[in-house]
């Protein structure tokens, strides 16, 4: 069977006013599912432009220029306007979006502080964040995550050990190449990473069109040995090339993939023939430092 998984980030007001309506059009006319996830703190990106947090610096960024990637409104928020509730504007649309094809899960609920300090925080920070962000989910939907996405690929040992500690479904932490049990700094971890296999638009755009972008990735999946991906939809962005969305859609669909929600994929695996790699850091092309990834097997 010839999957790819659909994950779409859903960080903004932008990505829930405007990004989502049209991509939620195209997933529907298709008849394919998708998982999003959701960010449902206070929208800070105003913070990103504050020397303090260095955000053409910070780990996970994108190549892509601030304002391109944000819109020059939405970087004010948090620092000369005042910051916006995510979970307020979830709500409604969380409502309109129970398809039984669609599944819901978290991000982060404090971008700006998980992506930039990550790395730097105890276990006991960690946990507190990681808390928070479940609580967020639970508030607004009554109902436990099914999973995590963490910002920019920025994860600790700590953020790993509660995935499993938290009996998530699975995660979507780390880019890699297949579904695999993760092993942190020696540590097993029973939470199954479904990691990004495809690179995203905004990865591809500044070196080609966004025409281009697709038939890349459509000469990618072509070609590719395995039959399972993920591709990775920012709806804030990516909205702005629905049309290239909707036609990379139906050739994935021509070369007879399906299109499901990152739960669909992991219940077409034999979950006791997954393998266990280890969790490493690495460049990704089109993004800025080191990100989490799927390494070397183990054992």
């Amino acid at each position: 069977m010839k999957l790819i998984a659909l994950k779409i980030d859903v960080d903004n007001t932008q990505a829930m006013q405007t990004g989502l309506p049209a991509i939620v059009d195209i997933l529907r006319a298709r008849n394919v599912g998708a998982t999003f996830f959701w960010s449902l703190g206070l929208e800070k990106n105003g913070r990103f432009l504050m020397p303090a947090y260095g955000l053409r610096r910070m780990p996970g960024m994108s190549n892509l220029p601030l304002k391109h990637r944000f819109g020059f409104a939405p970087l004010l928020l948090g620092s000369l306007r005042p910051a916006k509730s995510l979970a307020k504007q979830a709500a409604a649309v969380l409502s309109e979006l129970s398809d039984a094809q669609f599944e819901h899960a978290v991000r982060p609920a404090c971008r700006h502080l998980w992506q930039a300090r990550i790395s730097e925080q105890s276990a006991e920070e960690t946990r507190e964040q990681y808390q928070q962000t479940l609580q967020a989910f639970e508030r607004l939907t009554e109902k436990k995550p099914i999973a995590h996405a963490a910002h920019g690929w920025q994860m600790n040992r700590a953020a790993f050990r509660l995935s499993q500690l938290n009996q998530l479904s699975f995660a979507s932490d780390c880019r890699g190449f297949s579904p695999f049990w993760p092993v942190v700094e020696g540590e097993y971890v029973r939470c199954l990473q479904i990691p990004v296999t495809l690179p995203m638009l905004e990865e591809l755009l500044p070196l080609q069109s966004a025409d281009e972008a697709v038939q890349s990735l459509l000469q990618t999946t072509a070609a590719a040995t395995t039959d399972l991906h993920v591709f990775n939809i920012a709806a804030d962005f990516d909205v702005q090339y629905s049309e290239q969305l909707a036609a990379l859609l139906d050739g994935w669909i021509a070369q007879g993939y399906q299109l499901v929600s990152l739960g669909g994929l992991k219940n077409s695996l034999d979950l006791q023939a997954v393998p266990y790699h280890h969790v490493g850091q690495a460049q990704v092309s089109g993004r800025v430092g080191l990100l989490s990834v799927q390494a070397g097997a183990y054992p």
